[in-house]
């Protein structure tokens, strides 16, 4: 049966490893499910379809294939992406406008500059990942449940070495006389 401290040695990694995955999911980010992106979102031009501090899994269509009422994602501007309605369909690309916007945005999305469409919203886990890129994000995510884990094996380590040490001299010879 397990004890308290091997309970709470289990509950303690398993956090760990939770608190490192999703630490690696937004300080770097990467392809989920495939060629599915994710893009947090820090302002409420798209409220109340997609709350301030949500994620948005964006999927790469065919931009042919897009249709006014869609949600894309875009960029304007390197590294910067943006996350707004079609409202319209030009020749020259897509007219967008942010739901919480009274006008239309002032500039046209041209089909190559689209990452892809809105398929999920994943309200509030924006603010994690956008903790997780600041300094104490870091070290807190990082840094102190690797330094526990470091702290942790070197006490085993030890644990070990005495056990090993005490099971040796327990097996040596006892010299006459002692």
């Amino acid at each position: 049966m397990l004890n308290t401290k091997k309970l709470a040695k289990i509950a303690a990694l398993i956090i760990i490893a939770a608190l490192l995955i999703i630490f690696l999911g937004f300080y770097r980010p990467v392809l989920l499910w495939g060629d599915t992106l994710y893009e947090p979102v820090y302002t409420g031009s798209m409220e109340p379809a997609i709350p301030v501090g949500s994620v948005v899994l964006i999927k790469p269509v065919d931009p042919e294939t897009l249709k006014i009422g869609d949600i894309i994602c875009f960029t304007l501007t390197e590294p910067t992406s943006i996350t707004h309605r079609i409202i319209n369909i030009t020749d020259e690309g897509f007219i967008t406008k942010g739901d919480a916007n009274e006008d239309p945005d002032q500039w046209t999305v041209r089909k190559e500059n689209v990452i892809g469409k809105a398929i999920l919203t994943i309200p509030f886990i924006g603010y994690l990942g956008y903790f997780v890129r600041t300094p104490i994000g870091f070290i807190l995510l990082i840094l102190l449940p690797a330094s526990v884990i470091i702290i942790m094996e070197i006490r085993n380590i030890v644990k070990e070495l005495r056990k090993q040490k005490q099971e040796q001299t327990s097996k040596e010879p006892r010299k006459n006389g002692d």
